[in-house]
């Protein structure tokens, strides 16, 4: 996985923000889940170091990972514009 911003799944696996606009995101992950599952995860930021996703969308990629399409959960503004800085700092 490369410089995005990485996420440890708190019940095992790693992701990876594609994309997001704060809301909204896209992840590559090692893991699949089922649609509506909401996920923990474990992030190195500054405003925070967890995470919370909701599934709306799983589908397999041929790289033998899964792209997780969904929202964030609870997240604080601070953190929120911490994950945007952080994807367009990548593009």
């Amino acid at each position: 996985m490369s410089d995005a911003l990485e996420l440890h799944w708190t019940d095992g696996g790693d992701a990876r923000v594609v994309k997001t606009d704060g809301n909204f995101a896209t992840l590559h992950s090692t893991r699949q889940a089922a649609t509506g599952t909401p996920l923990s995860a474990t992030v190195s930021m500054k405003s925070g170091t967890s995470v919370r996703f909701k599934v709306k969308d799983c589908r397999r990629l041929d790289e033998g990972l899964f792209l997780l399409v969904g929202r964030w959960v609870d997240l604080s503004k601070a953190m929120r514009e911490e994950i945007v800085a952080v994807d367009k700092s990548d593009t």
